[in-house]
């Protein structure tokens, strides 16, 4: 099987990267594969590392050494088409906003089906 999208996934919890990876038994996920980083300076090196094959990147918010906020301008001052999605439990209107306006394509709350998350893989990456 040929994967047809590389995903960077950014996310300190080892449960959610765990999670991830039983979401690509669910039939959407036949078409990606995802890399896991614990933090923003590991996934830094990863998309430099894959950029040519990075469809997009799931960005956590809330991370204890460098924050999805503060890591968001990191990546797209690098890699300025790269397609973000910010995963959070942050559900306020104008932290959605403030991600939005600094160049995320998406949000996406914590917890997530499967579903959900081919859904806005898909959205993201076609658009």
């Amino acid at each position: 099987m040929t994967t047809k999208y590389t995903i960077v996934s950014i996310d300190d919890s080892k449960a959610v990267h765990a999670f991830l990876d039983r979401c690509l038994s669910e039939g959407p996920g036949q078409d990606f594969c995802f890399l896991h980083a614990m933090g923003v300076q590991e996934g830094l090196v990863m998309i430099a590392d894959n950029k040519n094959r990075v469809a997009a990147v799931l960005l956590d918010w809330e991370m204890p050494d460098i924050t999805g906020y503060d890591g968001l301008p990191m990546i797209l001052n690098k890699w300025p088409d790269l397609k973000v999605i910010i995963l959070t439990s942050k559900n306020n209107p104008d932290d959605i906003m403030k991600m939005l306006e600094r160049g995320a394509k998406e949000y996406m709350m914590k917890p997530f089906t499967p579903d959900i998350l081919f859904d806005k893989l898909n959205t993201v990456i076609a658009g």
